[in-house]
């Protein structure tokens, strides 16, 4: 339904009430997130800046309603090849305003969450839709002299493929730490110099999670760096990786922020900090145990499927020793030829069984693990906090109170010698400033990265939803092998079988089908 704004003469169609609604925050549109808008409407620079400050004429780095849905009839007129000005609003007198063609409903969704810095409205589906990034290893070993695997790297946001060497990965995680010194960024796979397939296809996995754990950030997923490092199809990465991001300056020196962190976090930070800290050490402690037992289940159902194999073995040494004549029973010369068989059925039963609880249980553990790996990837942020931006400040700190000792132990000293090291102080708490600013934005950001590990719980359902349908997969097909063996004994089974009945209802048929 079509309204009227003090602002505008001609009707505001409903799609302007939709996008402000969608991403204002107490009422309002903040400079950078207008700015945001309007690059989805692909125009021009200087075409974009003079329709915000047609929109904000006072400059007051936001937009009301009003000023807002004027933004939206200036970006339709200039798509339209019309001058920004209100002359060309005229023309739209008593009638409906126009319509800008902007991004999807979907990408205003995600823009709006930079309307206020402080909420994190990300669902665990919502991250899980940012990207989904495939690794898989190429076949053969590269290089001349030290030999080296590869990996095609696809992402399908970006719709992209390209080559990638664990050495790559090395660089861009570096590069990554220090951009977002105060994120979760999550730990590196180890590196091995001779390294088994085994090892070799561990490590494929955890990268593979490790890329898709930055992909799925939400601050990570749309910066330059990560998409160059998802996109770029060119040779020598690394020499790319380092001329590009030469200086790569952190996110306290880039973010706006930064200047307002201490308006951001909430006045008891330090002890919901500390409280956070504790909650998700014993989170951590429980996910861990969950993780290794995970890994048992997994090495017990390998070790099974491997005992299936040697069951069946010595089933078939049993039927091929001819020393074994049992009197000329005939009825063990009949039981002799089906148990040569059995290492055959038993082998693929063996298989089948270790491949199910790979792919199947694999997929349990895997969420686990990603999850493990958020966790600790906080236990790092918190140790690079201390060990960084923390020390800073209190060496500045001291420093300053060790020079206005140093000023108060100066009266007999030339004046000129005070003026100096007053400029000095000055300079001092200059830099305490600074670093106190630094301090606030890594506690702000903290803050957010603990709500995105509060929005990553959802992993812990979806690992046990997996491991259920694992296990049901797992045994669904299982029986189905099992049944054939049965069959395949049928004809040499006491007849009747004292075992029909229960091996029936241990293992019953399948919806529709008969037991063999």
């Amino acid at each position: 339904m079509a309204g009227k704004s003090a602002l505008l003469k001609g009707t505001v169609p409903a799609q302007y009430r939709d996008v402000f609604d969608l991403i204002a925050y107490d009422n309002s549109v903040p400079r950078h997130l207008s700015m945001a808008v309007l690059k989805t409407a692909k125009l021009g620079k200087s075409t974009i800046e003079a329709i915000y400050e047609s929109s904000d004429p006072r400059s007051q780095g936001y937009l009301t309603r009003d000023g807002f849905y004027k933004l939206l009839a200036f970006t339709a007129v200039a798509q339209a090849g019309k001058p920004v000005s209100e002359k060309s609003l005229d023309a739209y007198r008593e009638i409906e305003l126009p319509v800008p063609t902007l991004c999807s409903a979907g990408d205003l969704k995600r823009l709006s969450r930079q309307g206020n810095p402080t909420e994190f409205n990300f669902t665990y589906a919502e991250l899980m839709e940012l990207d989904t990034i495939d690794l898989e290893l190429l076949p053969g070993k590269k290089g001349l002299v030290f030999k080296h695997v590869e990996y095609t790297l696809s992402s399908k946001l970006h719709g992209s493929a390209v080559t990638r060497r664990y050495s790559d990965f090395e660089t861009f995680h570096e590069i990554l730490l220090q951009r977002y010194p105060y994120r979760l960024v999550p730990k590196m796979p180890p590196k091995k110099f001779v390294a088994s397939t085994q090892f070799i296809e561990g490590r494929r996995r955890a990268l593979r999670q490790f890329v898709n754990l930055v992909g799925r950030h939400p601050v990570f997923y749309s910066d330059e760096l990560i998409v160059f490092f998802l996109t770029f199809n060119g040779s020598d990465v690394q020499s790319k990786l380092k001329d590009k991001f030469r200086t790569p300056l952190d996110e306290f020196v880039r973010s706006p922020l930064a200047s307002k962190a201490r308006e951001l976090v909430s006045p008891d930070v330090h002890v919901s900090m500390e409280q956070s800290k504790g909650q998700l050490r014993e989170l951590h402690a429980s996910v861990f145990k969950l993780y290794s037992v995970m890994d048992k289940i997994i090495s017990r159902a390998l070790a099974s499927a491997d005992d299936l194999r040697s069951y069946g073995d010595e089933l078939g040494r049993l039927g091929s020793n001819a020393a074994l004549s049992m009197g000329g029973d005939t009825e063990w010369s009949k039981i002799r030829v089906q148990l040569r068989e059995l290492p055959t059925v038993f082998a693929s039963v063996s298989d089948r069984s270790a491949q199910l609880a790979t792919e199947n249980l694999q997929s349990s553990f895997e969420t686990l693990g990603e999850f493990q790996s958020l966790l600790t990837a906080f236990e790092l942020l918190m140790e690079r906090r201390e060990k960084g931006v923390l020390r800073e400040h209190q060496a500045a700190y001291t420093k300053m109170q060790t020079m206005k000792k140093h000023q108060g132990r100066m009266t007999s000293q030339k004046s000129v010698d005070e003026q100096d090291l007053q400029q000095q102080i000055l300079q001092q708490e200059s830099e305490v400033t600074s670093v106190e600013r630094r301090n606030f934005f890594s506690l702000y950001c903290i803050q957010m990265e603990t709500k995105l590990i509060y929005a990553n719980l959802s992993m812990l359902p979806l690992a046990v939803e997996r491991l259920a349908a694992g296990y049901c997969n797992n045994h669904e097909e299982l029986c189905t092998m099992w049944r054939g063996i049965m069959g395949q004994l049928a004809a040499i089974s006491p007849s009747p079988s004292p075992m029909t009945s229960e091996t029936k209802s241990l293992c019953p048929a399948s919806p529709g089908g008969a037991t063999a």
